[in-house]
């Protein structure tokens, strides 16, 4: 005997999935907000990836203008517009037959995701895109998988060793135009940590955490670097917070002297040059050239720098020194000024005023008049003046 409720119930889920379902539909074009007043406000046409016929005359299995869910409006004229690619796969959900809305990507064999060390990694890369091909007559994206993105940027956290507990990771990465490994290995199979992604050719930051899994930089440092070379560090840990770091050398890959270190860097590749540095006692210094030696041992370029108080590696509390001449200006920190020439140094004033004596050691020689008090001099030491 036949059951009439299920038969009834049957009927009903059949009715209820013509007109609310949910399907994997294929990006064909996109309406976007591109001008004030064209009235697109993110919409997309899809493409019915499962369907009955391949193509047919009127393209039946295409839908249009079909809203695209967002995660943030923001307000009037703000917020985080957001809609998938032109052949991206999507979610779609189907309501009164026709209508939908897009719910977010859906990922498949045309578009693979990046790697990741952990599946608790934050990934988020970007870059230029390549139009996939389209068959002009079924309107499919048969040419699987697409051209991978070009020139990228990435934004990482890597997450670290899965232990059950807290431990070494939480570093942050952020890689702008343009990531060269990125763009080198597409699918970002070899980026296991924040050392995976080197300075060289690169522009971005990196954060590292207070439990860093770098081999080549202290912890909680902080790290700015241009394609240039050139470099903004600020360091926050010494090599005995490090445990990379040995009783005979630093683990760090960039010159650092610890807790309170940082230093704008110039660079034109890996060739150094000129640098502010900023010492963990309060030492500052602007020289010409960089050497990966304390700052009392530097013995090139021009420098001019003011020292800490408390700093004794040297006993000057200021100094301007031009190191191939040994030509130098210095305040020592017992009050006297030293001012230092192979060569020659020149005064040149309308008036120069001197307010206290002066020693000479060795001969003057005047060129013009001067008067002065009683003296020495040929003149007979009876002032007024004389000309030698």
């Amino acid at each position: 005997m036949t059951n009439l409720k299920n038969r009834l119930l049957d009927e009903v889920m059949r009715v209820i999935a013509r007109k609310f379902r949910l399907e994997i539909c294929a990006v064909h074009k996109i309406h976007w907000h591109k001008e004030p007043g064209d009235k697109k406000f993110n919409h997309i046409d899809v493409i019915e990836r499962d369907r009955a016929q391949q193509t047919d005359e009127t393209k039946s299995y295409v839908r249009e203008k079909i809203p695209v869910l967002q995660s943030f409006l923001g307000g009037h004229c703000g917020g985080y517009n957001w809609n998938p690619r032109k052949g991206d796969l999507v979610y779609v959900f189907f309501y009164h037959e026709r209508k939908g809305i897009c719910l977010g990507n859906f990922w498949g064999w045309a578009e693979y995701p990046i790697c990741r060390p952990t599946p608790y990694d934050i990934a988020d890369k970007g870059g230029q895109w390549l139009e996939p091909f389209q068959d002009p007559k079924t309107l499919d994206f048969s040419r699987q998988p697409y051209p991978p993105l070009k020139k990228p940027y990435c934004f990482r956290w890597y997450h670290g060793p899965v232990t059950g507990t807290t431990g070494k990771g939480r570093d942050w990465a952020w890689m702008l135009d343009y990531c060269q490994e990125g763009d080198a290995v597409k699918d970002c199979r070899t980026c296991l940590n924040i050392d995976s992604i080197g300075m060289a050719g690169n522009r971005g930051f990196k954060f590292y955490s207070h439990e860093t899994e770098s081999k080549k930089a202290h912890p909680l440092r902080d790290l700015f670097f241009n394609e240039s070379g050139s470099y903004w560090m600020f360091d926050a840990k010494c090599c005995g917070d490090c445990e990379e770091c040995t009783e005979s050398s630093c683990c760090s890959e960039l010159f650092t002297e610890g807790r309170s270190f940082w230093t704008v860097q110039g660079a034109n590749g890996c060739d150094l040059k000129g640098h502010l540095r900023h010492y963990p006692l309060g030492t500052t210094e602007i020289h010409s050239a960089t050497e990966k030696v304390p700052f009392a041992s530097e013995q090139t370029g021009s420098r001019t720098s003011v020292v800490a108080d408390d700093d004794g590696s040297v006993d000057f509390a200021w100094e301007s020194i031009y190191f191939a001449q040994n030509a130098y200006i210095r305040c020592m920190k017992d009050g006297s000024i030293v001012i230092n020439s192979p060569v020659q140094i020149t005064l040149s004033a309308p008036l120069v005023v001197e307010t206290q004596d002066n020693l000479t050691s060795g001969n003057n020689e005047i060129g013009g008049h001067c008067a002065h008090g009683s003296c020495a001099c040929p003149c007979g030491g009876a002032g007024g003046s004389c000309y030698r």
